[in-house]
Formats: structure tokens, sequence, C-alpha cells
């Protein structure tokens, strides 16, 4: 499978910046806070920043880098441009094509300015984390584990069949478990054909191929159903949007400390202990049990997951407000109280001690299987 991505090993090739890394001054922070600054500088489309993150992460993780890179082609970029999905599996997985054309630590600063040149798409992993968690589709996980191959490719071939209910379709035939370990009744050359007869590029699919059995992960296998879904009956665009500023302390912009970070977590704590309004609202709409919790998604959708530009399609944001609900179903209750306009709760910038004002959008989220539709009929 390798060999059909040798074009995009060339198209990679013409796009790089050469004695570029020797102007770029590594970041002191722990790896966590890397991994998090290269896929957040990503998605706002921050070069420098990405760069500078990955000359730091690779300094600490070393090959441990190109799997974060497949992880985040697949969740952050994916259908929105199939040329830097495929192009970042290229590289990512070809060390000998890496040692000829500049080394690995070449390759991964040019590898970040293109994953954050590229438009964006986070569809994959709210599809992704709706299938997963969602409380509606509970009955239908455990119906898909015990299903039997054939079928499970039917449902993925059709069109007419809720998203949802595709992507764990997919998920099952795969043969990728639930927590990435391998399913007997998978088969995912058949199930890669099977994206292939239903109009796929060739190269995506190959791509999508190598990357999950290279990561494991069931993220991969959303981003053939989202361009399918994007582009079947649709016409997907491209829009541009303004991220929130970051308060920069030692070169590391603050929106890094999120909840996947310990630092992070600590911050969000104390910016809630020490806000009135906040922990007001939070007491309002959401248990003792899970402020924290709700604080730290309501921080992360504020600044954290923010994207530069986005891939817009018919069915995107009711897919997202989907997949956000999914996550955790108090936050769009307190971000209501935090974000409100006149005559609701105070308003509120979600600074978290970073310096941005972002706001947290307020979607309309609905539960239930039938509401969600997903898909090309």
């Amino acid at each position: 499978m390798d060999d059909a991505l040798a074009e995009a090993k060339t198209r990679f090739s013409k796009k790089f910046v050469l004695g570029q890394n020797l102007d770029i001054e590594p970041l002191l922070a722990d790896q966590w806070v890397m991994i998090s600054l290269l896929q957040k500088s990503i998605r706002r489309g921050e070069v420098e920043t990405a760069q500078r993150a990955a000359f730091t992460l690779f300094a600490q993780k070393g090959s441990a880098i190109w799997r974060r890179f497949m992880v985040i082609a697949f969740e952050d970029v994916g259908a929105a441009s199939p040329d830097a999905v495929a192009m970042t599996v290229a590289a990512s997985t070809d060390p000998s094509w890496r040692r000829k054309n500049g080394g690995d630590l070449h390759i991964a600063v040019q590898l970040a300015r293109v994953l954050t040149q590229a438009p964006k798409s986070r569809s994959a992993e709210h599809l992704l984390t709706s299938a997963q968690h969602h409380p509606s589709l509970a009955k239908l996980r455990m119906l898909r584990g015990v299903g039997s191959l054939a079928d499970h490719l039917d449902t993925v071939k059709d069109q007419k069949a809720p998203l949802t209910e595709r992507a764990l379709a997919a998920w099952c035939a795969s043969g990728i478990g639930w927590c990435g370990e391998k399913r007997a009744l998978g088969d995912l050359p058949v199930l890669l054909d099977t994206f292939r007869s239903l109009g796929m590029p060739d190269e995506l699919v190959t791509a999508t191929g190598i990357a999950a059995q290279k990561t494991r992960e069931p993220m991969t296998l959303m981003v053939p159903l989202i361009w399918l879904a994007a582009n079947c009956q649709n016409h997907p665009t491209i829009t541009e949007s303004e991220v929130p500023v970051a308060k920069i302390v030692d070169g590391v912009p603050m929106y890094s400390l999120d909840k996947h970070t310990r630092l992070g977590r600590e911050a969000i704590r104390r910016f809630v202990s020490e806000n009135d309004e906040v922990r007001g609202t939070l007491a309002r709409y959401v248990s003792a049990a899970r402020r924290t919790g709700a604080a730290c998604m309501a921080a992360f959708y504020a600044d954290a997951a923010a994207l530069a530009t986005k891939l817009v399609w018919k069915d995107a944001d009711e897919l997202e407000a989907f997949g956000t609900e999914t996550e955790s179903p108090p936050v769009g209750r307190a971000a209501r109280g935090l974000c409100a306009g006149p005559g609701g709760a105070p308003k509120q910038s979600w600074t978290l001690e970073r310096g941005s004002r972002p706001s947290v959008r307020p979607a309309a989220m609905r539960w239930g299987r039938g509401a969600f539709h997903f898909g090309g009929g």
C-alpha cells in the first residue's frame, strides 16, 4: 500500500522550505504541553508556534511524533484536505524516505507547516464521539458488536443510513476493537474496497488503511465517511474565522494548558475557584460532582478547539452539536449561562488566565438517534 503514496511524497517534497530548521528555537515545557501545543497551534493556523512545538517534541519523544502527526491529520484536517492527510501518512510511515529528504527533524518541521496551513475539519472526531458514547446509540453499539461482517459492510454502503450507524458499522468491519485491540471478525482490506466502491479517492483510502494499521485509532475510519457525506449531493466550502488571542508565557501560548494537561486542569480549577460569576453559573447548571469536568470542557471548546479554517458541509454544524453534547451534556447548559446575551445569565469572557476572550457557542443539542440522520439520502 505504501507505493500508492509515492505521489504524495513527491508533492510534499516540493513544499519544503530549505534551511528553516536553523531558525527555530525550542520551547521550555514538558512533553504533555508540547503534544497539546502542537495540535492546538495546527488547528489555529499558527505556523511558527506549530513548528517550534514539533521541533521541541521531536527532541523529547523522537519517533513517537509520527504517530501524533497522523492522529492530528485525521482528527483535525481529515476530509477538508485529503492531500495533507496523504502527505502526512506518507511521510510519517517511511523512515527511509525521510532520511533521503533531509532527515527526521527536517521532515517534522515541514510537516507541522503543511498541516497548519491545510484547511481543517473536526467532523470525524465529532462523529466518533457520538457513535462511541451517545446514550441513544447504546443498543445499536451492542447489536453492532455481534453483527456479521457482511451486515456491517452493507450498512457502510447504505448512504441513506444515519451517519452514526455507518460509523459503527465501519468500525466493526475494520477489525479494530473498541479499545484499539484486534477484532476477530473484521477485515480492513475489504472495508477499504467498500470505501473505494463508493467513490472515495484512492489515495485517501490508501492513507486511511495505513494509518488505521499503524495507529489502531478508529478516528481514521471516520474520515472516509465524512468525505462521502460532505461530497454526496453537497457542495462543501472552506471558511475562515478569527481565533481567540492567546496570552503567551515563556513562549508558550496558554491555550495549550487545557484539560489534557496537568497544568491546564490545575489552572482551570484555580480560575473557577477565583471567579464568582463562573462558579455561580456552574453551580446553577451543573451538579457538584461534574463542575470541574464541565469547566474543563467549556474551556476546551472556548479556545483549544478553535479552527482558523473550517470545512463547511450540509450537516457539519448539527454533527458538531451532537458530538459536543455527547462529550459532556452539562457544557451546553453551562455555556448558555456563561455566554448568554441580555436577559439571560451574565455574560462572561472565558479567559482562564490565558488572555483569550472567546465565547462558548451554545448549540441547540437534541438527544436521540432519530433526530440525527446524517447521510447522503
